[in-house]
């Protein structure tokens, strides 16, 4: 496989020559909210990216410059660079329609509810707040339709609602609030795995005091 950037003017400059190493940087970003955490299905979208490694020295190339690649001597497609690293040269960021994330709710055990009070912009009123704590499984599905194996991070982001238990497996790697999972799927195969989550849902109802409502009956 091969790439080609061309400048972005009428008159095409070869900006270098030289022998580049060739990856492909796929990954999935899964964040849940105290509402989204209990859907009964999702879906996430797989963000990839081309990156080109040359050899020699760095070559500062702008942002939205034009960019092909050809595989068995054919263009196949046509990007526009990011920017350059050192001697990266990265490619805008894409959504990969060949890989498909399925993320299906398994159980939910609500927790028990705690009641506390929050005053009322009424004086007659007060702010009746419930917060429980749920254990929520889910499980997500990563199917690759490709014809060939692929790699890829799965990043899940605990928040302040909704965060982590366990997982099985285990994630590769830690540093919260992230967790990531580094995913090797053969050809038309599949990767699953099941995330336990804790999530903090907090209900608010507006009420009348009790001594008010025993001053309407009367």
């Amino acid at each position: 496989m091969k790439a080609n950037v061309p400048t972005r003017k009428k008159i095409k400059l070869n900006w270098f020559k030289s022998k580049c190493d060739f990856t492909i940087d796929r990954k999935i970003n899964i964040e849940y909210n105290a509402n989204s955490v209990t859907y009964n299905k999702q879906t996430w979208d797989v963000i990839v990216k081309y990156i080109l490694v040359k050899e020699g020295d760095p070559k500062d190339i702008p942002p939205n410059s034009p960019m092909t690649l050809f595989k068995n001597g054919l263009p196949f497609l046509f990007l526009t660079t990011s920017g350059t690293i050192g001697n990266k040269i990265i490619s805008e960021e894409m959504i990969d329609d060949d890989i498909s994330v399925d993320d299906d709710i398994v159980h939910i055990i609500e927790g028990k509810s705690e009641i506390t009070f929050e005053d009322a912009l009424k004086p007659k009123e007060h702010i009746e707040v419930r917060t429980r704590y749920d254990k929520i499984i889910r499980k997500i599905t990563v199917e690759n339709k490709l014809d060939n194996e692929i790699e890829l991070i799965l990043d899940f982001k605990q928040t302040k609602d909704v965060v982590f238990i366990k997982s099985d497996p285990p994630p590769s790697e830690t540093e919260e609030p992230n967790f990531k999972y580094h995913l090797t799927i053969p050809s038309e195969e599949s990767s699953k795995f099941s995330l336990e989550l804790q999530a903090k849902i907090v209900k608010r109802v507006t009420k009348i005091k009790p001594g008010f409502i025993k001053e309407l009956k009367k």
